[in-house]
């Protein structure tokens, strides 16, 4: 029997993880050896829920792998962001305190829900604290995290009042290919399984609008749509559907 050449991939320890995560990105190794040792992994099945909407905020998340989607619980959700390996949620949690006459302000402010199976890391506010206090010099990049989450709400507000379904749509199709996509050989794929009902309640829209959308960019070889896969062709051409984009 031969052997196989095949190199086995080295397991990402958990210090690593949290290296990938803007969130501590230009925290010291120390801090970053002290946290890892704090985090715990979770297993949960896809269509399984990690919190709901009101729920207390006491840990944050770490996707080591699979999907989340996070989104607004209603008669039709509203997804505000599908994350998928090396992304973080919850992590208000970390630096929200629950205040005396208003214990709903540590209250989680979204739900999360599995989409595949998936191994999350927690890492729970009392542990962070706990470290974060011994590192004071790491605070900036916490803000400027912060800062960054503040900026894009403030987008997603500008595109829900100023653009129409083709522009919110390009927008959104965009900031996923970004953060989540690779080169392929025919162009960008978006990296993540996306349906149009997804992307739909991601923009504040009818299934029906988006589709028709996404034909007329197919047919204009702006996109390439098969099972749930979405590649951009011309990302030129689909940043001009948005021209709010810098």
């Amino acid at each position: 029997m031969t052997k196989s050449n095949r190199v086995a991939e080295r397991p990402i320890s958990a210090e690593e993880r949290l290296k990938q995560v803007p969130f501590f990105q230009g925290a010291p190794t120390a801090m970053l050896q002290a946290l890892a040792g704090n985090l715990k992994s979770r297993k949960y099945r896809s269509g399984s829920d990690v919190f709901h909407r009101g729920d207390p905020g006491n840990a944050m998340f770490i996707i080591a792998s699979g999907a989340v989607r996070i989104y607004l619980p209603s008669e039709r959700d509203v997804v505000l962001a599908v994350l998928r390996d090396g992304d973080m949620f919850g992590e208000m949690a970390l630096l929200e305190r629950d205040t005396p006459g208003r214990p709903d302000l540590s209250a989680r402010s979204a739900s999360a829900r599995a989409i595949q199976d998936s191994d999350l890391l927690r890492l729970e506010r009392a542990d962070f604290e706990r470290v974060f206090n011994q590192f004071p010099h790491a605070q900036r990049a916490v803000i400027d995290v912060l800062v960054e989450r503040l900026r894009r709400t403030n987008d997603s507000i500008q595109d829900a009042y100023l653009l129409e379904v083709p522009g919110r749509l390009a927008r959104r199709i965009l900031l996923i290919a970004e953060e989540h996509g690779r080169d392929a050989e025919a162009g960008r794929e978006l990296g993540i399984r996306v349906s149009q009902q997804d992307l739909a309640d991601m923009i504040g829209a009818s299934r029906v609008a988006v589709n028709k959308q996404l034909q007329v960019w197919r047919r204009d070889g702006i996109i390439e749509i098969s099972r749930q896969r979405l590649t951009i062709l011309d990302i030129d051409a689909l940043k001009r559907e948005y021209p709010l984009l810098p």
